[in-house]
């Protein structure tokens, strides 16, 4: 337990946990730290956003025909309100603006004559529209109208949906899980878009920076052992013959652990802006998120999140503390150090959060069709080769000769 606690002491040096406390800061403030600020990017995806949580409280994690029929007199409400408030913006009055279709059609005839005068905008009506809208409840009409056609539509999207992937050539359990999507339960969930969007940007975002982190935590320790040449001293006794193994498993543990501390800070401002109030619905719905594989809650969606990153981590850590070994300077373990996290967290841990889970091509849009699973297969060869040539090296060091 004393050698534990001595290779733990090696790994968490102040002036590395510094740099990274200092990098991660700057980190945060450049990339996810948007997806906080922006969590509903815009004043249409606040709407969705406040109207899905009220509808959540009150039907549940789905919206069935009875309570879809309920929206019609919220939006009749929402016309009424609107009515009243336009009422008293005296630009608005000015332009015979009294309601939302007087609006509507005001807004399309000055785009049809912007148009027809090569895109040339008049600031006084762009102005206009701006107060009109920022003024009202535009915004929250514009998502009641968007959900209930959407709503009534998607059994008739969802059927020309199965007819375009058979008719293109998509693999047919694509189009199997198409079709059974169709009369799916959660055919009608209430998770919003924005909140799908934020989810998957953020963890893209904390998948580099755990890789990122691990790298910088881990690759100096070993490389510190051969440049202060202490292991003829190790192997001057049976106990430290084995020393390999100990330093491979504090440094997985070490890993463990900064994992565990990454996705608590990150979970915090995350969870901060109320997502869970979603935990129940379901990944599929009315706003349509690509075709999910699985019949997963959103809820259930974070846990399985969390585990590719637990499995990226450990694997990251274990390919670095693996090459660590054979690095006799700083340098030969800075060139060797940078492509592995290119490799696996900027390339693999990007691709791993980008909508897991989900039909997907391989590759921005290019490629092949991701199969249903693959990326639980990827996370778990990940974590099994560095796992395995951790565990490889320590049987070749027990075999070697001093």
């Amino acid at each position: 337990m004393e050698l534990w606690k001595w290779e733990l002491r090696k790994i968490w040096r102040p002036g590395i946990l510094a740099a990274i406390l200092l990098l991660g800061a700057v980190y945060y403030w450049m990339f996810p730290q948007f997806y906080i600020e922006y969590f509903c990017n815009g004043p249409y995806a606040e709407a969705q956003f406040t109207l899905a949580s009220d509808w959540v409280a009150r039907y549940g994690p789905t919206l069935e025909q009875a309570e879809r029929a309920e929206l019609d007199g919220q939006l009749a409400e929402e016309l009424d309100a609107f009515a009243q408030q336009i009422a008293a913006i005296p630009e608005a009055v000015a332009a015979g603006l009294t309601d939302y279709e007087a609006v509507l059609s005001f807004r399309e005839n000055y785009l049809d004559g912007t148009q027809e005068h090569g895109g040339e905008a008049d600031m006084d009506v762009e102005a206009l529209l701006y107060r009109v809208y920022s003024g009202t409840s535009w915004y929250r009409i514009e998502v009641l109208t968007d959900v209930m056609e959407a709503y009534d539509t998607q059994a008739e999207r969802r059927t020309q949906a199965v007819s375009n992937r058979r008719e293109a050539g998509q693999p047919e359990a694509m189009v199997r899980r198409e079709a059974e999507l169709a009369s799916s339960e959660m055919a009608h969930s209430l998770l919003p878009s924005s909140v799908k969007h934020s989810t998957q940007e953020y963890g893209k975002d904390l998948a580099v920076w755990c890789v990122l982190s691990i790298v910088l935590l881990l690759s100096p320790t070993l490389v510190r052992d051969r440049l202060r040449n202490t292991r003829s001293l190790q192997w001057a006794s049976r106990r430290g013959r084995a020393i390999l193994s100990t330093q491979m498993g504090t440094a997985l543990l070490s890993a463990l652990m900064l994992t565990i501390v990454n996705l608590t800070i990150y979970a915090v401002p995350f969870l901060a802006q109320g997502p869970l109030r979603f935990a129940a619905c379901g990944l599929d719905g009315i706003w349509e998120w690509g075709t999910p594989w699985f019949d997963w809650s959103y809820g259930t969606y974070l846990l399985v999140l969390v585990g590719l990153l637990l499995a990226l981590s450990l694997g990251a850590a274990g390919l670095t503390v693996f090459l660590s070994q054979y690095s006799g300077s700083y340098i030969a373990m800075l060139l060797k150090a940078v492509p592995l996290f290119v490799a696996v967290g900027v390339v693999l841990g990007s691709w791993l959060l980008d909508r897991p889970f989900t039909f997907r091509p391989l590759w921005d849009g290019y490629g092949p069709w991701v199969p249903k699973g693959a990326e639980a297969v990827a996370a778990a060869v990940l974590l099994a080769l560095g796992l395995g040539l951790c565990a490889l090296a320590c049987r070749r060091q027990r075999k070697r000769e001093l």
